[in-house]
């Protein structure tokens, strides 16, 4: 079953940091995917790296095996509205609370427990 992976552990694996890079190398073996959230937040974080041409081409060469998962605007809407009444209800909201509602609705992916935003979905 695949793992979706947070930008954390992409952003992490892209500043060398050995954990993310072992946890993605271990995981690839069994499948990872990521949002296209995790894309954009990663890649955000390519553009003030010291040397955002090198930083790109090492983000697009880890990509390149790994599926990037979009989202209609009806899951958003959707996600939307709970993330609201949750608020409403004086339930904290973070702002990352898209991905474990995403990773609920994508058949065969599951967050990863090591992920931070993991909650056990």
């Amino acid at each position: 079953m695949p793992y979706l992976i947070d930008s954390n552990w992409l952003i992490d694996h892209l500043e060398d940091v050995s954990a993310a890079s072992e946890l993605l190398e271990r995981l690839t073996e069994e499948g990872i995917a990521i949002s296209i959230i995790s894309y954009m937040e990663a890649y955000q974080g390519l553009e003030r790296s010291p040397s955002p041409e090198q930083a790109q081409a090492k983000f697009q060469a880890l990509i390149e095996s790994i599926p990037i998962l979009s989202f209609s605007t009806a899951v958003a809407k959707r996600c939307a509205r709970l993330r609201e009444t949750l608020k409403r209800q004086g339930k904290r909201v973070n702002a990352r609370a898209l991905a474990p509602y995403h990773c609920r609705n994508c058949p065969g992916i599951q967050p990863h427990p090591g992920n931070p935003q993991y909650r056990g979905l």
